[in-house]
């Protein structure tokens, strides 16, 4: 699916964005007000398409300015926290 939208320009992203949000729309309403939606997951995965078409649309964007780079977070580079001791009593 991801692979789809790095194919599409950003134009064609930002349609694919906007057709998606309006299927969203529509979906809720009928499942908010009307109960008529046979299948609540559409509502999820075009939310799911949304994302995704965004996501792409950053990379781009990123990629267009020679911003985006490729980090790998390494293993136990977690920032570590010092330990404080509770006071104890004698």
């Amino acid at each position: 699916m991801k692979d789809d939208f790095k194919s599409l320009s950003p134009e064609d992203l930002k349609k694919e964005i906007l057709s998606s949000s309006e299927e969203v729309r529509k979906a809720r309403f009928q499942f908010g007000v009307t109960r008529s939606l046979e299948n609540p997951k559409v509502i999820r995965n075009h939310k799911k398409r949304i994302a995704q078409a965004l996501t792409v649309l950053r990379e781009k964007e990123l990629s267009a300015k020679g911003k985006l780079k490729q980090i790998a977070p390494k293993a136990g580079s977690a920032p570590k926290v010092a330990k404080t001791s509770k006071g104890k009593k004698k």
